[in-house]
């Protein structure tokens, strides 16, 4: 997963080799069909929606020509809407070897193609299995579609055929960017009184908190194998002696053992599960000033 200080270095170079300034595109909330979970393009205001609401930011290609994508540093491709063209996606992609800056245009109806020559690095990598399909798909793209399954996007890039050349996963975490207080552990009521309270970032994928005594920190890993992931590593935290020690050891131990995060019943909750899908931590959102 992309750390904040490579999304802006990648977005730095893209700038760079295409002379235009970096700003974020404004928010608009997709169409999506409730049947389907497709998200529509088929006006020009849907296709503005998916591309600022959507197609923005990191993608993680998980697979390639029908072949799929493994390993720990998995390719991936940045789309930015830097263009005046708001139809249209500045690029940049690390193919597993070679880093690309280029141009998509995309179109009511999905319609997707190449919009200018792609610049690539020129490095020789003796294991790079994807990089002759990823740049292909990069060439020969005409169409797309994207679905929406649980808090995930999936991206389809096709060629002329309509066959599926590129699929590309970005997990819609961002309902649980902020404050939170946790109100239960394991499906037990943890008091107010207690203090439990998390700080999650996930544009920095790091989370910082109170255990009830303890200050933590910590940071945020999401499989790009798994729905709806987020797990909880590299945590460490102060050792001052606790009143309630035993509160504080199963909130590690619950965030420790958080695989998967889904919305609550509301807007303002949000449940963290293990591997099994068993509850681990009830988040209750803080309004903070």
């Amino acid at each position: 997963m992309l750390t904040k200080t490579r999304y802006v270095s990648a977005l730095v170079i893209a700038a760079t080799l295409t002379g235009c300034s970096i700003f974020s595109p404004k928010q608009q909330k997709p169409t999506i069909s409730e049947s389907t979970g497709e998200v529509e393009v088929k006006t020009p205001e849907e296709t503005e929606a998916a591309i600022n609401g959507v197609l923005y930011g990191e993608w993680t290609i998980a697979d390639v020509g029908g072949t799929a994508v493994t390993g720990d540093d998995r390719p991936y491709i940045i789309f930015d809407t830097t263009s005046v063209n708001p139809f249209q996606l500045k690029v940049y992609a690390n193919n597993g070897c070679n880093t690309l800056n280029g141009d998509l245009a995309v179109t009511p109806g999905g319609d997707m193609q190449k919009a200018s020559e792609f610049l690539s690095t020129m490095k020789f990598c003796p294991d790079a299995p994807y990089e002759i399909g990823i740049n292909m798909a990069f060439e020969t793209v005409r169409k797309f579609s994207i679905d929406k399954i649980g808090q995930d996007y999936l991206l389809y890039m096709k060629d002329a055929t309509g066959k599926t050349t590129l699929t590309l996963r970005k997990s819609d975490i961002s309902f649980l960017n902020g404050a939170w207080t946790i109100t239960k552990i394991e499906g037990q009521q943890v008091p107010d009184s207690a203090g439990v309270k998390m700080v999650i970032d996930i544009p920095e994928m790091r989370v910082h908190g109170n255990t009830g005594c303890n200050i933590l920190n910590g940071s945020l890993f999401i499989d790009p194998d798994k729905q709806n992931s987020i797990q909880f590593v590299n945590l460490a935290t102060t050792r001052m002696m606790c009143p309630d020690a035993e509160l504080e050891q199963k909130f590690l131990v619950a965030l420790e053992q958080v695989e998967t995060v889904v919305p609550g019943s509301d807007a303002t909750q949000a449940i963290l599960k293990d591997g099994q899908g068993q509850e681990m931590l009830l988040l209750k959102r803080l309004n903070l000033k």
